[in-house]
């Protein structure tokens, strides 16, 4: 397996101050641009599964990404995953304080933001999409209270599992051969997304000397028989110089 983990796009929290910040914030003018970026590069590649968080600014950015899919070698089938959330969940607040669960999108809420982007493109057959079951009407969060740093690592250890084994290689593999198939993208947050390598790569890679995830950038990696394998880390050159953003401060 070739597992591609992204960043969503700039959102309008990471472009205002901690105090100002929303619990579900849509992905800025320029967010849009890198998520077209994105979605244009992607577009020339062999995709099996692209995985989503339930956040509005990752379901933006996939958005973007399933503009470009009728141009790619095969149209590629879209999960969106109740397990891949940015550390904390969903919250109103920006402090200890006054954090204050929210509800999330809900199920039917996200099948609608699919089925307008797809209206767009009468003529073409949309990409099959799934949504995780534990995701219902009332919100993917249901309100409860806010993710401790505990709780994170554990969903990290439980989704890296997810991943290995629903897209396990082939018994028949021989220890230690590469398997390139499938090619799995995720698009999550910054902060998981470092907890998931920090668990995956924990005997090659100290993630404290490694800087914060840019907005759209790609990290690929490949599952072998005896671990996980990084191929790059945190490529933009899909994004011209001044679309780079989120590498100067770690924002979810």
């Amino acid at each position: 397996m070739q597992l591609l983990l992204i960043r969503h796009a700039e959102s309008e929290n990471n472009a205002k101050p901690v105090h100002a910040r929303v619990c579900d914030p849509s992905i800025t003018a320029r967010g849009r641009l890198q998520a077209d970026c994105l979605g244009k590069w992607m577009s020339g590649l062999a995709i099996d599964q692209m995985i989503t968080s339930p956040f509005l600014r990752t379901l933006e950015t996939t958005g973007f990404v399933w503009k470009h899919a009728h141009t790619a070698p095969r149209r590629y089938p879209i999960s969106v995953w109740h397990d891949v959330f940015e550390h904390g969940g969903c919250y109103h607040g920006h402090h200890e304080k006054n954090f204050r669960g929210a509800e999330g999108l809900g199920r039917k809420a996200i099948h609608s933001f699919f089925q307008e982007i797809s209206e767009q493109f009468p003529d073409l057959e949309p990409p099959p999409l799934t949504v995780d079951s534990q995701i219902q009407d009332t919100g993917w969060w249901g309100g409860k209270d806010r993710e401790t740093p505990d709780q994170m690592r554990a969903r990290s250890r439980s989704v890296i599992s997810r991943f290995e084994n629903t897209f396990a290689p082939d018994p028949a593999d021989k220890p230690g051969q590469l398997t390139t198939d499938p090619v799995v993208v995720l698009i999550a947050h910054a902060d998981f997304l470092r907890e998931m390598l920090s668990q995956m790569l924990a005997e090659v890679v100290a993630m404290d000397s490694i800087g914060p995830i840019p907005n759209t950038s790609v990290t690929s990696l490949q599952w072998c028989t005896t671990g996980w394998k990084l191929n790059s880390l945190n490529s933009v050159t899909h994004l011209p110089p001044r679309l780079v953003t989120g590498h100067q401060a770690m924002l979810s």
